[in-house]
């Protein structure tokens, strides 16, 4: 009884670690002239939406949804280098906030680094209907942004969790 019992716990533990493995499993992406990213296969590209500059995910099980939770990502060139985090976060907060008066939403902001040493700003705009969360990965002259929109707040963690792993995972070229 005591061997069935232990082979029993064995094949649990195998099962249990190849269900976990296979929820991590990824894909990767490369921005032209920016770098790469991974993002997780529960993920799908939206080939109606992308481009080859800012390519557009939903989750799959929301694949047919008319406003699905979604993020996207994409390069641009900017004046400050490296070192002007600050400047660089004032310049967004100060565009941002237009847009939040006209939705009547509250902007938040914070700032942090990713898993590979790049500067990151977030910044938040939760409206009544929606919330808008854009991830700013900092290069010098240049920054990647993701960008969640969130329409169903009870699946806002899974894509805020996606977004983020986004973050973590870029290495510029």
């Amino acid at each position: 009884m005591k061997k069935i019992l232990v082979i029993l716990g064995i094949l649990l533990l195998v099962t249990g670690c190849s269900l976990t493995n296979s929820k991590n499993k990824e894909k990767t992406y490369k921005l032209d002239n920016y770098g790469s990213f991974s993002i997780s296969e529960n993920y799908m590209m939206r080939e109606d939406h992308s481009t080859k500059e800012k390519p557009f995910f939903v989750d799959k099980k929301d694949e047919h949804s008319s406003r699905p939770n979604n993020i996207s990502v994409n390069g641009g060139t900017n004046y400050y280098s490296i070192d002007q985090v600050d400047t660089f976060k004032n310049a967004i907060m100060q565009q941002m906030a237009y847009q939040a008066k006209a939705y009547n939403a509250t902007l938040t902001s914070s700032g942090s680094t990713t898993t590979n040493g790049y500067p990151l700003l977030r910044f938040n705009m939760e409206a009544k209907d929606q919330k808008a969360i854009q991830y700013y990965i900092m290069g010098d002259h240049k920054y990647v942004m993701i960008y969640a929109t969130i329409f169903e707040f009870d699946d806002e963690d899974s894509v805020i969790e996606a977004a983020e792993y986004i973050a973590n995972s870029f290495v510029w070229e």
